[in-house]
């Protein structure tokens, strides 16, 4: 028997209505299984964070997605969490093209009023 594959680790905002809402849907996917949702405020995600030199305080602004221990943050690691979802999702992809900077002003821009 082979080990399971390791999952893609969502650490988000358990307190945004908007960050529940796309857990939900990133869930509601036919492979849903491969993500592993941690709100932010649970003691697990302190470890994690911990382990791959994150501050706590990251993630009061920001998504993050571990995947084989790489570490995306903002608009890329919602890219990479659409691309996992699949279907027509998997060409969000395409937005990688535009530069980091430019992507990451927009989430931060949507971060600052997701609370509203």
């Amino acid at each position: 028997m082979t080990a399971p594959e390791e999952n893609t680790i969502i650490i988000y905002d358990g307190e945004c209505k908007l960050c529940q809402s796309t857990v939900k849907f990133l869930r509601s996917g036919k492979d849903s299984s491969g993500f592993r949702f941690i709100p932010s405020s649970a003691s697990e995600s302190d470890q994690l964070l911990k382990d791959h030199r994150i501050p706590k305080i990251f993630t009061a602004r920001t998504v993050i997605l571990i995947n084989n221990n790489q570490v995306y943050t903002k608009s890329t690691a919602v890219i990479k969490a659409l691309q996992k979802r699949g279907g027509i999702w998997y060409f969000t992809g395409a937005f990688s093209i535009v530069p980091v900077f430019i992507r990451d002003f927009l989430y931060d821009m949507v971060a600052k009023i997701r609370k509203l």
